[in-house]
């Protein structure tokens, strides 16, 4: 076994020597690629964390601290760009940096970065979004989105955007100065249109869209220009896939350079920026009333040619129609007059003839009075008081003959039949 060594070093000594060690074995700047776990600006400097995952994805295997000095941060704004610069600069990125080692005593190992790559970060995204169309394909949700009905009159619309986007501001004035005074109904729902989180923002403002059961007609996704590093959210696959299968139509007005976005792509309808998203909205508008109003020329065109055709026949049922009202308001009217001259004299008819039965009911009444009876040569005989109608019913007293002048009294005699 071999004998320990008993050298006890100074920390500062241990540092040091570290420091020639790297000093000696690296002494020129390399380059490395590596994807950026977080990117801190702070007091002009940027602060990097390196990162290298094994080829799932999953597991960290090597990881370091960086930073890009506030003086090389001028230097690389003036040549690639200040977007440029900013875009490769996210979480997430991969990048391809020329760096110098720098071991310092208290601080410890640090990568310094002199350069940056941008078309190591470019071919990289562009390798990302390929791979994430060709899934997207295969699975047939490119055109999913597309296949649903977009209103012809798309007023009601829900817009995820930021809230101080420029690119807002102009959809907004393009939809409210719109030359024939359409009225559109927009409800804001905001989200971050660049970093890390913007994906899963722009995602979570799609469910909550569903989730409110308003009636929206589409939803509009709405950011200003940028480069193609600015636009990275907008070809996240988990989004895609959100917009795909979403049940509205998605409309997207995010202003790129000539590439699309892959959001873009999945959209059911995509415009070049914000402001041409809003005169495709008025163009639909337009396009709608310019159909109604054909189909209504159409219509008075018809009806017209119906009018002119039928014309006479219509005159003559007219004047028929008008002929028969007159007649019928003659007959009526004669009827009315007739009915009125009855009314008049109804009580007069009915008094005569309230007159004539009474007349008839007293003649009758006369014709049946015992003394128009005694006139024509009847006698009434009567016994005890009691008129007698059968000669059974004679009994031994006085009978009494009364005529119609005078009476007689008469003794009874045998019954005789």
């Amino acid at each position: 076994m071999a004998e320990q060594s008993t050298t006890t070093y100074q920390l500062s000594e241990l540092t040091n020597f570290i420091r020639r060690v790297f000093a000696l074995n690296l002494p020129q700047p390399v380059w490395i690629a590596a994807e950026l776990a977080q990117a801190n600006p702070s007091r002009g400097h940027t602060w990097l964390t390196l990162v290298q995952k094994d080829p799932d994805g999953a597991a960290i295997i090597a990881k370091l601290e960086a930073v890009v000095w506030k003086t090389k941060v001028n230097e690389l704004q003036r040549k690639h760009g200040l977007k440029l610069l900013r875009g490769i600069f996210q979480e997430g990125m991969s990048v391809r940096l020329r760096v110098v080692t720098s071991f310092h005593a208290h601080y410890g190992l640090r990568l310094v970065v002199e350069e940056i790559d941008p078309d190591h970060t470019i071919g990289d995204l562009e390798r990302r979004r390929q791979e994430t169309l060709r899934r997207l394909s295969e699975e047939g949700l490119l055109a999913k989105n597309s296949q649903l009905r977009l209103s012809q009159t798309p007023q009601r619309l829900a817009v995820i955007s930021s809230e101080t986007a420029a690119g807002l501001a102009d959809f907004r004035r393009q939809l409210t100065a719109n030359p024939y005074g359409y009225a559109f109904q927009l409800r804001l729902f905001p989200a971050a249109m660049q970093g890390v989180q913007a994906g899963d923002e722009i995602a979570s403002r799609l469910r909550q869209i569903i989730k409110g059961r308003e009636p929206f007609d589409a939803v509009v996704i709405i950011r200003g220009g940028g480069g193609r590093t600015d636009l990275v959210a907008f070809d996240d696959e988990q989004l895609a896939r959100s917009i795909a299968d979403y049940p509205l139509p998605v409309i997207t007005g995010i202003g790129h350079e000539i590439d699309e976005a892959i959001v873009d792509q999945v959209a059911h309808t995509k415009l070049k920026t914000p402001t041409a998203a809003a005169v495709f909205l008025i163009d639909r508008l337009l396009r709608a009333e310019g159909y109604v109003r054909s189909i209504g020329r159409k219509i008075h065109g018809a009806t017209r040619g119906i009018l002119d055709r039928e014309g006479p026949a219509v005159d003559r049922l007219r004047t028929s129609i008008q002929q028969s009202g007159a007649r019928a308001v003659r007959y009526e009217r004669e009827r009315l007059q007739q009915r009125e001259r009855q009314l008049a004299d109804l009580p007069r008819r009915a008094l005569a003839q309230a007159s004539g039965d009474l007349l008839a009911r007293e003649r009758l009444l006369t014709a049946l009075r015992p003394e128009t009876t005694l006139a024509r040569g009847y006698a009434l005989v009567s016994q005890s008081g009691k008129l007698i109608t059968d000669a059974d019913e004679v009994g031994d007293e006085e009978l009494i003959i009364r005529f119609d002048k005078g009476r007689v009294h008469a003794a009874p005699r045998t019954n005789e039949r």
